[in-house]
């Protein structure tokens, strides 16, 4: 896959959450089961081993029964400021990225900059970012939902 500034995503948010907070809501493995996937799609979180050089996975079960299983290692962990990774597709080993989070305090909220890297195509790149939005949708309601609620999804 070639890398260049056309095909890499970058998607900022401002979260009504402290940074440590956010950082919490992508390392703790409970948290993050709880809202990662694009809306109306269930996945497991299996493994998350939040420190450098750590494994994560992600089953995304789709609608018609298939899953899509992502899989990756953890390259930096600076809390509660960035965090590294690797994002790989298990069915597909062309589908290797980076993604790099940011966070930063902007009063009460944070700002969370998502830049994912090694897209190949514009095309990918938008399909990524459509996933990676409605994701980010997922978690804006998991952090502002009461506990009962954002658990049950």
């Amino acid at each position: 896959m070639t890398d260049n500034e056309d095909t890499t995503l970058t998607l900022t948010r401002l979260f009504d959450a402290s940074p440590d907070q956010l950082f919490a809501a992508w390392m703790q493995r409970e948290q993050f089961q709880a809202w990662i996937g694009p809306e109306g799609m269930q996945c497991e979180v299996p493994v998350l081993e939040a420190k450098v050089g750590g494994r994560y996975r992600i089953i995304m079960n789709l609608s018609d029964g298939n899953t899509i299983p992502v899989s990756g290692r953890f390259k930096v962990i600076d809390a509660p400021t960035k965090i590294v990774f690797s994002w790989s597709w298990e069915n597909d080993p062309s589908k290797q990225s980076l993604i790099t989070l940011t966070f930063v305090a902007k009063g009460e909220r944070t700002e969370l900059t998502l830049r994912q890297q090694g897209l190949g195509t514009i095309d990918n790149r938008d399909a990524h970012g459509q996933g990676w939005n409605s994701a980010l949708n997922n978690l804006e309601h998991y952090l502002t939902a009461p506990p009962a609620v954002a658990r049950a999804r």
